[in-house]
């Protein structure tokens, strides 16, 4: 032990010091902090010391003497009663060590701590373990523990009681009447409390996809030594128990399991849990509440005396929507079949068998199709055998933001019904006919014949029989061996005999579209009509020599 003259010179000195600051309190809300006074070590490293530290040093603890003194297990030849560091109250005089807790009224809790005496100090050592107000009033006294230096052993307090005074963050205290700087040493204070407990949000909102996006959860602050079992109860909302989502057992009031430990405003899930149907609905709420019960108390978990959030509801966003398959037929021919498909990666989720019962029959699906909000799903036609190629196709959709189908139909987040029309025109049934007369030879005057050297003229009709109108219309003709093209002969018009309009050779111009056009390039001559419509014909005529 240092002298004793060079200890009180220190003591005072420190003590000096420190009541010129002013000491603020530590809040722990609902739990010690160092109750062991563990977190600090005496004097630094080597061998067993004391230390006299201001209170802004040592974790959790307040002093009314702006002052604590620990001391290092064995220091003086006193182990500690739990591990290696122990508290002095008397340091420079006696005083009161606290930290402040939050306490509700009508609570039970539980403490335990050791006190030893020191000797030099009273014969009789006594610690009052005691609640009081901020400004140090006594509430209620709790223990008092007394030990004797004639009997140098830890001496164990263990109790339980009611608090029986206001709600609020009130000091929990240790203090003693023994005069001097000698006694009352102290080790090992625990405090038991029941955690508090409240929802976290008055209200929350999730998509239907995820079973608890976003639901409240409850939220809990303090110790709890063994699990305990939270009331919690289902109150309203629109939402049908069992369809739209669950609870554990599936009933109204059921219990969430708190696990043994220790916790600071933590989250625990409330077992309600979303049920993903494909029924098209609108928004759906669940409205529950936390109820009192055995071992936690219901209080706000991160403020003392603050609002506590007993109750909340939660809605929950549908993300189901629906696609109504439609086959249009346009000029069909009767008895003509396709399937349309509505399809989630590889797998069909929605068919349309269509059969075409008249040529403009319009087939619908009995029942649309479920789809996810914000998935993307594909369209595809498949027409029956021997219809490809007889039908142009388009599909369009409507109720859809998504426009370009090529790569998928997207659903949108409000895209509730949508319509897709699968179009298929037949296509128009055109009759090419090709002739060629004689127009001289290098013999014959009259009556020429297809000898070598004569003039042949040809004539290609394209003729629309049909009731449809064809677009962007093209005939080609490869000219065999043997005949030579006569530059600049072309002709156009709507029959073989009004084909008068002349053509160039090339593919551009005005001639291209006035309102037929014709080119010839490496022995193929090709002859265009950006439409023909229904009973129409064009013709082009161009004249060859036969080699």
């Amino acid at each position: 032990m240092r002298q004793a003259l060079q200890q009180w010179l220190f003591r005072a000195l420190l003590c000096a010091l420190t009541m010129l600051l002013a000491a603020p309190a530590h809040a722990q809300l609902r739990a010690l902090q160092n109750p062991s006074f563990e977190a600090n070590d005496p004097a630094g490293p080597g061998t067993p010391n004391f230390e006299i530290l201001p209170i802004a040093s040592v974790q959790g603890w307040s002093s009314t003497t702006g002052e604590i003194e620990l001391w290092d297990s064995n220091f003086n030849g006193v182990p500690a009663y739990q591990g290696n560091v122990f508290a002095e109250m008397n340091a420079n005089t006696n005083g009161t060590l606290f930290q402040n807790i939050c306490l509700i009224n009508g609570e039970p809790f539980g403490w335990t701590f050791a006190h030893r005496a020191r000797s030099g100090g009273p014969a009789t050592q006594t610690a009052r373990f005691q609640v009081a107000s901020s400004t140090g009033t006594v509430i209620q006294t709790l223990a008092t523990q007394s030990s004797t230096t004639a009997n140098q052993v830890w001496n164990v307090n263990t109790g339980t009681a009611t608090y029986n005074g206001a709600s609020g963050l009130q000091r929990v205290q240790f203090t003693t009447s023994d005069t001097g700087s000698f006694g009352n040493f102290l080790d090992a204070i625990q405090l038991t409390l029941r955690p508090f407990v409240q929802i976290s949000a008055a209200s929350s909102t999730g998509g239907e996809s995820v079973p608890s996006a976003n639901m409240a959860t409850l939220l809990v602050t303090g110790t709890a030594t063994s699990a305990i079992n939270v009331i919690v109860n289902i109150t309203g909302g629109s939402a049908t128990r069992g369809t739209d989502y669950t609870t554990p057992g599936n009933a109204s009031t059921f219990t969430v399991t708190i696990p043994a430990g220790t916790y600071y405003n933590s989250p625990i899930a409330l077992g309600i849990n979303v049920v993903d149907d494909t029924a098209v609905e609108t928004a759906e709420t669940i409205a529950y509440s936390v109820s009192a019960g055995t071992g936690y108390t219901i209080a706000n978990t991160t403020s003392c005396g603050a609002t506590v959030q007993t109750t909340g509801t939660y809605t929950i966003t549908d993300n189901d929507g629906r696609v109504t398959l439609r086959k249009q037929w346009a000029d069909a021919t009767v008895g003509d079949q396709a399937n349309v498909t509505l399809s989630r990666g590889t797998t069909a989720i929605g068919t349309l068998a269509a059969t075409a019962t008249t040529a403009g029959a319009l087939v619908t699906s009995a029942a649309p199709t479920p789809v996810v909000l914000g998935e993307t799903v594909m369209l595809a036609e498949t027409l029956g055998s021997g219809n490809a190629g007889r039908y142009f196709g388009t599909v369009a959709c409507t109720g859809a933001a998504d426009t370009n189908l090529a790569d998928g139909l997207t659903i949108g987040a409000a895209e509730t019904a949508i319509t897709c029309t699968w179009t298929n025109t037949r296509v128009p049934a055109l009759v090419v006919s090709k002739t060629s007369s004689v127009l001289s030879d290098p013999i014959n005057t009259s009556n020429p014949k297809a000898i070598p050297g004569a003039v042949l003229r040809y004539c290609i009709l394209v003729n629309n029989p049909g009731t449809l109108a064809g677009s962007n219309v093209a005939a080609t003709d490869l000219l065999p061996a043997g005949i030579t093209y006569t530059a600049g002969s072309s002709r156009s018009g709507g029959t073989c005999a009004t084909a008068t309009t002349v053509e160039d050779d090339d593919a551009a111009g005005a001639d291209e579209t006035d309102p037929y056009g014709v080119s010839f390039l490496t022995g193929t001559l090709t002859a265009t009509a950006t439409t023909l419509a229904p009973g129409a014909s064009f013709a082009i005529t161009f004249d060859a020599t036969l080699n």
